[in-house]
């Protein structure tokens, strides 16, 4: 008797657990005990046999626990689903390093002074995830005073004094940091040690007034404050002992770059290590006015929309200009003479007309302008499960216009879709990035597709978007030294674009109760695996 009841309740526990599962569509899963009763290179996970990916190959993936947990974030790459899809994740303690900023004091060997409100940043060096590196900030109280929390990976640390002093990387002990410490000491140098860099820039015969001037190391880190040139020309800076080779940047104040035509941005000037400079640019074209009208296509204002001009002359310095039209749909800015690439952009609301077209002007021969901004572009598609058929109701669509010369990404009002599995999108006219999310009680994945949405005045009819076979990737997260479960962690999953530089997130999960998760990644190749 005791035996059938033993057996009755595991025949119960196998049918729970094929009924929270998410259905595969190669066929149902065989209940299991063990990875034993499994065929081939399948898994025994929450007691069903899991097959491991026939296309999906080398991802990567995030885990992050809720921060009350004290936990760090693991990153982890490599992850070849197709040997398994069973993929456990253990997550650290993490680490902490707290101290004091002080400086030493100009004359007196061995004196130093706390430095308050001072920024104490780490950046993680060894990114698994390279695009995804970390960055932590901590503020030094009123005694010099610090700490912060890190996970288990390698940090280096920099320090933003107060102005004017430059940012500093201090030397080991305190960077780089890989380890818990208390009581650190970051020695900053004294006033008097810094670099003092100062010099003139001009362009031709004049003085460039206006201009901010900052320094910045071989790979583009600041080295200093960023200061504005006074009306002779004549810059100031503070650098860290040396100097060390540097690099200038020369260009618009970030308020004034909207409407000072005296300052375009220039090449970085250097390397030097020369306390004293004198900078020539060149002679600057004269001051041009671009101006204009923005209309739609019935001859009517278009009010608020941003117009951006980007010059075109092949001078080595850019003017990358914008002003937003008034209600007349007026513009007018002040840049130099010379070649430039023009477009209105209104908002994204769709009963508002799209981007234009990128039209290049010559100034200052150009006369006043008309921008024609064409109506919205209209875009139509369904979406099919795996098997072909339609999908039903619910699926979001969320559609990413790709950025161009002049106008940045945008996205495009999207419908969810419909119980025939159609959508529709309204955007301006270019190529779009369209995500399909299938509702989570699916069981399917999410879908990532490039499409290009054409002119306005007929609807672009998609391809049909074919969903890729779901493949369930599971796992438990436990903390590494107890091996308890981490409730509520989330996991996410990666793979590299075609670029093979940015990730891409393909699936999501939580870890539950017991610390397991089932994510549902596409079952295709990712980009590194196609051929070329």
């Amino acid at each position: 008797m005791m035996a059938r009841r033993v057996a009755c309740s595991l025949a119960a526990a196998l049918t729970a657990a094929c009924a929270i599962r998410d259905p595969r569509l190669s066929g149902a899963a065989l209940p299991c005990l063990s990875s034993a009763q499994c065929s081939g290179d399948s898994v025994c996970f929450l007691g069903e046999c899991r097959n491991s990916s026939s296309q999906l190959s080398l991802v990567m993936a995030e885990v992050r626990a809720p921060a009350d947990q004290q936990l760090g974030v693991l990153q982890k790459a490599s992850i070849d689903l197709r040997q398994s899809v069973l993929v456990d994740f253990q997550l650290q303690p993490l680490l902490s390093a707290s101290g004091t900023v002080v400086q030493a004091v100009d004359g007196q060997p061995g004196v130093t002074t706390p430095v308050p409100d001072a920024g104490v940043v780490l950046t993680d060096s060894t990114p698994v995830i390279g695009d995804r590196a970390a960055s932590i900030v901590a503020q030094t109280d009123a005694s010099g005073a610090f700490s912060l929390s890190f996970a288990t990976s390698t940090w280096t640390v920099l320090v933003v004094p107060p102005v004017p002093a430059p940012p500093i990387r201090p030397a080991p002990p305190a960077s780089p940091l890989s380890s818990t410490v208390t009581g650190l000491p970051i020695v900053l140098p004294a006033p008097g040690q810094f670099a003092k860099v100062g010099g003139n820039v001009a362009v031709g015969p004049s003085a460039l007034a206006g201009a901010r001037v900052a320094a910045v190391d071989a790979s583009g880190q600041p080295l200093s404050v960023a200061t504005t040139t006074d009306a002779a020309g004549f810059f100031n800076l503070q650098l860290p002992p040396g100097p060390p080779p540097y690099f200038l940047q020369i260009g618009p104040r970030p308020e004034a770059a909207a409407t000072d035509p005296a300052v375009p941005s220039f090449p970085l000037q250097g390397p030097s290590t020369s306390t004293t400079l004198t900078i020539d640019l060149g002679v600057l074209p004269p001051s041009a006015t671009l101006a204009g009208t923005v209309l739609d296509l019935r001859q009517q204002p278009v009010g608020a929309a941003r117009v951006l001009a980007l010059n075109l002359d092949p001078t080595g310095w850019v003017i990358s200009r914008q002003m937003v039209t008034d209600a007349n749909g007026a513009f007018s800015m002040t840049v130099r003479a010379g070649q430039y690439a023009l477009q209105a952009v209104p908002d994204i609301d769709p009963a508002l007309p799209g981007v234009s077209d990128e039209i290049t002007v010559t100034l200052p021969a150009a006369p006043p302008l008309t921008i024609v901004c064409p109506d919205k572009s209209q875009g139509t598609g369904a979406v099919t499960r795996p098997d072909g058929q339609r999908v039903g109701a619910g699926y979001q669509i969320n559609a990413l216009r790709l950025p161009d010369q002049l106008v940045g990404a945008r996205t495009a009002r999207a419908t969810s879709t419909d119980a025939a599995g159609s959508f529709t999108i309204v955007g301006d006219r270019g190529r779009y990035r369209l995500e399909v999310l299938p509702p989570s009680a699916t069981g399917l994945p999410r879908k990532i597709v490039s499409l290009e949405l054409g002119g306005a005045g007929q609807a672009t009819q998609f391809p049909t978007l074919q969903l890729s076979a779901p493949l369930t990737v599971v796992g438990t997260v436990s903390r590494a030294a107890s091996q308890a479960a981490v409730v509520g962690a989330t996991v996410d999953f990666f793979a590299l674009d075609a670029s093979g530089t940015r990730s891409v997130l393909i699936g999501s999960a939580l870890s539950d109760s017991l610390g397991r998760y089932r994510a549902v990644l596409p079952d295709v190749p990712t980009p590194t695996d196609q051929p070329p």
